[in-house]
């Protein structure tokens, strides 16, 4: 079976690394010089940075991540740390205490904060606890069958029954149910706008799983007294470069290749089934089997075309709700800023108003920071991610694909100057410690990932919309990476590139 996998991503070499293992020929085509797309970090003078997301979720043993690197045998290849990250409001903060004050202290801490909340906090806690554990009961029921799968079932209808009533509710529903306080309210919902979705079209029930407590503090025991079990966050010494390098080994040991600097111009489709795909270089390579992961704009409407795909499939393609992009700015730093962030990773918020802000993005205007950013230390916990007595440092916020004044590329500098500023506010001095800076634009991101508008997460999780089948209308074809049902994220992104090659591998041997 000659499979062809376009995109060297997290979702492409996830795929590709099972295909090949599985005995399958795979060949994999990316248009860039490096593997691993957002992955593949960015480096200069000796400083390494991320690009993509900073914190990793579920890539423990038995987590999510975990158990896709397990199967395809190179778990151990790759060094992973438990982590956590720190929020900043403008009123108060949240950081861990020094020492471990048990599950709940955030909740404590909440209480102290917003005492007339007191109530409310205690009933999410609970729900927490039931909702975490209504997820271990699903992520057993897939790795199960026969009889231990039928109990695990009638399990998770028990499970499920307390939250029916409001399975349907918005974030904002959910959260207006347990607190009075709009700014208690923005503690738990803040996190989307990294997703730029706003609260009011976000599944209220998914506040729970976006909140999971050990993000807040690494320490934290994975089992809750009603035995759910808890997902990690986890930083990768080195980057995520060692990530790529071990999914791009496991690809080429099992004979798989991986042409780099090769540009997918179009996907040839005869009698409705895929024959082959054509390089911008002019050669042919057949394919009985094509994945293909990034835009989905860019794959069906310009590799294959709509004169192929039935009116209801080219209107999802178009109404797909994509998340917009981030402004990035890679620091070399002569000083350890970690002692006013507090750790690895803080997310920085300038309002309350989680809602009206996305909104605001979604109008095409940048905040420049005034809203929030994040900060990122990667030789925090790598002192390979910078020369020696120096510091790598990110500091990023979410922002619009394209500018509703100007353009990205003449205002790049001047907008670092605002971000670096808002970032002083809480690291002083910060400015005077620079010794390098690297600017990454919507821009430079579009030409990552080969898209006209480059979506951070890809698809945005609106309630009402999903995004394109991993099966597709045309024979052969098949869709993974962050703008397919999957979802975004690095989790969701190789965890279902992951289930859909298992799907491919079981498929092709019954044929």
């Amino acid at each position: 079976m000659n499979i062809v996998v376009i995109g060297a991503g997290a979702a492409g070499l996830t795929a590709a690394a099972k295909l090949a293992k599985s005995g399958h020929q795979v060949s994999v085509f990316d248009h860039n010089a490096k593997p691993g797309g957002v992955l593949m970090g960015w480096q200069k003078d000796g400083f390494r940075w991320d690009l993509g997301q900073l914190l990793l979720e579920g890539m423990g043993p038995g987590e999510p991540i975990g158990d896709v690197l397990t199967d395809l045998g190179i778990i151990e290849q790759i060094k992973t740390l438990k982590d956590d990250r720190r929020y900043v409001f403008p009123d108060f903060s949240i950081t861990k205490p020094g020492t471990y004050a048990g599950q709940n202290w955030r909740m404590k801490v909440l209480k102290s904060i917003f005492p007339l909340d007191a109530d409310g906090l205690d009933r999410y806690w609970k729900d927490y606890m039931r909702f975490t554990k209504l997820m271990t009961i699903a992520r057993k029921i897939g790795k199960s069958s026969g009889i231990n799968g039928f109990w695990l079932k009638l399990r998770l209808l028990a499970a499920l029954f307390p939250f029916l009533s409001r399975q349907k509710w918005n974030a904002n529903q959910l959260m207006e149910s347990y607190f009075p306080s709009e700014k208690l309210r923005s503690v738990f919902t803040s996190i989307l706008a990294d997703f730029f979705t706003p609260p009011s079209q976000f599944l209220g029930l998914g506040v729970f799983a976006l909140n999971p407590e050990p993000s807040f503090d690494s320490r934290m025991e994975k089992y809750l007294p009603n035995q759910g079990e808890q997902i990690f966050h986890y930083s990768l010494p080195g980057g995520t470069t060692h990530l790529v390098d071990a999914l791009v080994n496991c690809i080429e040991q099992h004979g798989g290749k991986i042409h780099l600097s090769s540009d997918v111009d179009g996907i040839q489709i005869i009698d409705g089934k895929v024959s082959s795909v054509h390089l911008s270089s002019g050669e042919t390579i057949p394919a009985n089997l094509v994945l293909a992961s990034g835009g989905a704009k860019e794959t069906f409407l310009k590799l294959i075309g709509e004169e192929f795909l039935t009116h209801e499939f080219i209107q999802q393609v178009k109404d797909l709700p994509l998340m917009d992009s981030v402004f990035m700015v890679h620091l070399g730093l002569d000083f350890d800023p970690t002692p006013y962030t507090g750790g690895v990773c803080t997310y920085y918020y300038g309002t309350y108003d989680i809602e009206g802000g996305i909104i605001e993005n979604q109008k095409h205007i940048y905040h420049q920071g005034r809203l929030g950013f994040v900060t990122h230390a990667p030789s925090y916990r790598s002192d390979e991610m910078a020369p020696a007595g120096k510091n790598g440092f990110t500091i990023y916020t979410i922002c619009p694909n394209q500018l509703a004044d100007g353009d990205w590329e003449s205002q790049k500098e001047f907008f670092a100057d605002q971000l670096i500023q808002y970032a002083e506010k809480h690291i002083p001095e910060l400015s005077r410690h620079i010794l390098l800076r690297e600017i990454i634009t919507p821009l430079d991101f579009c030409r990552i990932t080969h898209t006209e508008k480059h979506a951070f997460g890809g698809l945005s999780p609106i309630m009402t919309k999903g995004g394109i089948p991993h099966k597709t209308p045309i024979q052969g074809l098949w869709f993974i990476g962050q703008q397919s049902d999957g979802g975004g994220g690095v989790g969701n992104v190789m965890a279902h590139a992951h289930q859909t090659a298992v799907k491919i591998d079981l498929d092709t041997r019954g044929m």
